[in-house]
């Protein structure tokens, strides 16, 4: 009874912790995390990007506006490049259009 009831606690608090940060598979990509809207983004090719859904969102059951913390197509997150021309050489320079749509489609 009490291994039952201590599995089903450490369960609950797992599945809490999908809405807490980006999805954990990729931490050592060297990504930044947008902890607003759990979404990965960055500078690739001197353009800014981002996480976003794309058939992710099917099964996402998070935060409306949010990115979907365990989806992934073989170990790849869906991403577009960022409407706001920001040229970038590095994360940081896309921190002011973290936030902004996607130019195009997200894919992956």
């Amino acid at each position: 009874m009490i291994k039952t009831a201590l599995i089903l606690i450490l369960a609950a608090c797992a599945a809490g912790f999908q809405y807490d940060t980006c999805n954990r598979l990729f931490t050592k990509k060297g990504w930044t995390c947008n902890d607003d809207n759990l979404c990965w983004y960055g500078c690739l090719r001197g353009k800014c990007w981002s996480q976003c859904n794309g058939a992710g969102a099917i099964e996402w059951d998070g935060p409306a506006g949010t990115c979907n913390t365990r989806y992934h197509l073989n170990t790849n997150i869906e991403w577009c490049w960022l409407t706001g021309h920001v040229t970038c050489t590095s994360n940081s320079d896309c921190e002011a259009v973290r936030d902004n749509k996607c130019q195009g489609t997200c894919s992956v």
